[in-house]
């Protein structure tokens, strides 16, 4: 999936990060946090020139009508409107820019327990607060960590809302925190997660949505805790307009273990092109509703006995991505369209 990215280089500045190549260069760049010089976004003022040094970029069908034959014979694009074809695109940005594009660091945040929301036996959703400088970085694939004296922890705690969902003037943001294997983390968590109590964060990390590079219909597979960063993914890939079809799978231990769903059910009824299923991995069928039993194997051919033209995403831990994988080959699913919790 690496051939989907473009490094960009612009050594005035000593900027080096990557974007995708379904995304103009100012937008990818405002995705990683840096901000280059731009007005209009509509090809007309010219404020985002940019001279290529190295690379080459998809100017086709797009209004560049700004630009003078001078500048085009040298090379000269407009940043709002072209998207990266090659792997390397290095630049020379003519406009100058602000101190503040460069790449923007990841900063700890003391912030204050607002509110602790159960969601299941493993899951918690807890409101915290933050400066209001926060939410220029944050979108909808944005995570944090949780800053644990004396522990080393790389747990990712996905950002579900923020003040930009409902324009509310005291800046929060909503992360859902779930059971972790460490235990010193998970005494931590409990002794901690109380409302009015302060804790540090760190973030926002902003992570790539690679399946936003697909061309085909998606089928995410997903179990226990990596259901939070699937179903981010999921509605980060249904904003940006994705027309081909989207389902999703989860597997739970049992109900009391299903959280998220009204978020499915929301997405569900926003964007036609979704769908998702529930598999409960250790019930049986004992009352009647729309839930599937047993494990993902022996669910998924009745489902879709043929997955050669989809792109499949599988999030769950070792046992379950391998298995899962061997079922999806079975079906017909292609190695190169097979991505594992990325």
């Amino acid at each position: 999936m690496l051939d989907k990215m473009t490094n960009i280089k612009i050594p005035q500045y000593k900027l080096e990060y990557k974007i995708q190549k379904n995304k103009n260069i100012v937008q990818g760049s405002l995705e990683k946090n840096i901000k280059l010089p731009f007005s209009c976004r509509s090809g007309i003022c010219g404020t985002c020139k940019a001279k290529i040094i190295n690379g080459s970029v998809n100017k086709n069908n797009k209004i560049n009508h700004v630009l003078t034959p001078l500048d085009k014979k040298n090379n000269i694009i407009l940043t709002c409107q072209a998207e990266p074809l090659s792997d390397e695109l290095e630049l020379e940005i003519l406009s100058p820019i602000s101190k503040q594009a460069k790449q923007n660091k990841v900063k700890e945040i003391i912030s204050e327990i607002l509110s602790v929301k159960s969601i299941s036996s493993e899951v918690q959703e807890i409101s915290i607060s933050v400066p209001k400088r926060f939410l220029i970085n944050f979108n909808l694939l944005s995570y944090m960590e949780i800053i644990i004296p004396g522990i080393a922890t790389k747990e990712k705690y996905y950002i579900i809302t923020s003040e930009k969902d409902n324009n509310l003037h005291n800046p929060f943001i909503k992360i859902l925190v779930y059971r972790s294997n460490n235990k010193k983390i998970n005494n931590y968590l409990l002794k901690t997660l109380k409302t009015g109590n302060i804790i540090t964060v760190k973030g926002p990390y902003v992570e790539n949505n690679i399946a936003k590079t697909s061309k085909f219909p998606i089928l995410f597979l997903a179990k226990d805790i990596y259901i939070i960063k699937t179903i981010t993914m999921i509605k980060d890939l249904l904003a940006s307009n994705f027309s081909q079809p989207v389902m999703l799978i989860c597997i739970y231990l049992n109900k009391e273990n299903i959280f998220m769903m009204d978020e499915m059910h929301k997405l569900k009824f926003l964007y036609n092109n979704f769908s998702y299923k529930i598999v409960l991995s250790q019930s049986d069928q004992s009352q009647v509703n729309r839930f599937l039993y047993g494990n993902i194997s022996n669910n998924l051919n009745k489902i879709f006995p043929d997955l050669s033209n989809h792109f499949i995403y599988l999030g769950g831990d070792d046992i379950f991505s391998n298995q899962t994988k061997l079922k999806v080959s079975e079906l017909g699913g292609k190695k190169e369209n097979i991505y594992i919790n990325c």
